[in-house]
């Protein structure tokens, strides 16, 4: 039997790769994520710094307060994404709905996921010392899509 969290991952992965290539960008993922790291999004058209590290997160649990998303990421998530480093590292948040059978539809016309995702950079942020999770801001404003990812890129390569 396949797990909600196996499918949540797998929803979350094929947006993703939905996104990044409609952009024209390039993907890579780790055969084994042993580092928090679940992908690179390279620019091919970039120069200098031309690929983000994103750690990717499928959920049904959060909420929005104002312009934010409020999001409890767990600790050692959270750690190695604010951890510096000479790759920018973001949070790829995919928010789903809570009723299991409205997170995809399909039809001879379209093939749609629900609901969307977002990304933050938490890069530079004080590590947590805090023992199980840390409630993560992500602007509502930063939409993980072409346009997103376009603007991912000019404000971490910069």
């Amino acid at each position: 039997m396949t797990t909600v969290n196996f499918i949540q991952e797998q929803l979350s992965v094929s947006y993703v790769r939905a996104v990044v290539f409609r952009t024209g960008f390039n993907l890579y993922r780790p055969e084994i994520d042993n580092h928090g790291i679940d992908g690179t999004i390279v620019n091919p058209a970039a120069r200098g710094v031309n690929r983000v590290d994103y750690q990717l997160k499928a959920t049904t649990r959060w909420q929005v307060n104002g312009d934010v998303i409020l999001y409890d990421l767990r600790v050692e998530d959270y750690n190695r994404l604010v951890r510096e480093d000479d790759v920018p590292r973001v949070l790829i948040l995919f928010l789903m709905p809570n009723d299991e059978g409205q997170w995809l539809a399909q039809s001879r016309e379209e093939l749609c996921l629900r609901k969307c995702a977002f990304w933050a950079d938490l890069m530079g942020k004080a590590p947590s010392a805090n023992t199980s999770t840390v409630r993560v801001e992500v602007a509502s404003a930063d939409v993980f899509d072409g346009n997103g990812l376009l603007n991912m890129f000019s404000r971490l390569t910069v």
